[in-house]
């Protein structure tokens, strides 16, 4: 197996492992506070990672700390703006519209790196807002919650995170770099705690044993493979990949908790995953037909 189908393999192994966290997210969020959760998942995920993986101190420099804190920031506003969306709507639809983020990445290389969208991207970005309003009920007899609005900035979040990612885990250790994101992210969510929400805790169980998957799989695995594999792939072809986690989240949220998900819905599923997939294999297509 060669390195791109070796880091494409992980990749898709850590879709399964995102499309389990909105369902352990939703079922946590019963037991405790949306930041305070956050700030348990990330302080918690940052131990385990330091005890499997110790980092070097000497490791670090300004730039790589720099880094980290940039990407830190963005991780927490992804993560954050997604954990507190699900207090707010379903763990299905949180999914399917966290997914969004895949038809922006195009968008923000473009801000970042100067690649200029293909007009498949823009086709793409149409399909993916129409299923987008078919999944929250913005075309019928619904609209978009405060969850479904907290999951979209989320998806911008993690897009621009999704690029910068791609262009600075090739210069340093990446064991170093997933080390920093963890506990950035975790300072954010404890330092903000005082601001926007009142703390509760109930130790129950189910808190213990998703607050477990949430660190250790959910933080600790997924952004080591991440900062590890991603930049073996361009950030397009790694939003193909990614296309298989809202899959994974609607099957998960249908059988574990029981969610309802209209034929609407489904649709609208549809639509998303093939405006991403159109939007992105014909980009690739036609990069491949022009290095020819």
């Amino acid at each position: 197996m060669n390195k791109t189908r070796q880091s494409e393999f992980y990749l898709v192994l850590i879709t399964v492992i995102w499309g389990g966290t909105f369902v352990s997210i939703k079922v946590a969020l019963e037991y405790v506070s949306p930041l305070l959760l956050m700030g348990l998942r990330f302080s918690s995920a940052f131990v385990f990672f330091l005890i499997i993986n110790p980092v070097k101190i000497s490791s670090l420099h300004k730039g790589l700390i720099l880094k980290g804190l940039f990407l830190g920031i963005l991780m927490f506003l992804g993560y954050g703006l997604q954990t507190i969306g699900l207090s707010f709507t379903t763990a299905s639809r949180s999914g399917f519209i966290t997914y969004f983020y895949a038809l922006l990445v195009p968008v923000f290389q473009f801000l970042i790196l100067k690649k200029k969208p293909l007009w498949a991207n823009l086709g793409g970005l149409v399909l993916a807002f129409v299923g987008l309003s078919l999944i929250t009920g913005g075309l019928g007899s619904g609209s978009m919650n405060r969850g479904d609005i907290l999951t979209l900035f989320s998806a911008g979040s993690y897009s621009v995170y999704i690029v910068c990612l791609n262009l600075w885990s090739t210069d340093d250790d990446p064991a170093v770099l997933t080390a920093l994101q963890l506990l950035i992210t975790s300072i954010l969510a404890f330092a903000l705690i005082p601001l926007f929400e009142k703390p509760f805790l109930n130790p129950h169980p189910l808190l213990w044993a998703n607050l477990l998957y949430l660190s250790l799989l959910g933080s600790v695995v997924a952004v080591y493979v991440m900062t590890r594999y991603q930049n073996s792939v361009t950030p397009t072809r790694a939003a193909i990949l990614y296309s298989l986690e809202p899959v994974f989240s609607v099957v998960l949220a249908v059988f574990i908790l029981g969610e309802q998900f209209s034929l609407l819905q489904i649709g609208g599923s549809l639509m998303i995953i093939s405006g991403v997939l159109f939007s992105e294999i014909l980009a690739i297509q036609r990069g491949s037909v022009q290095e020819s």
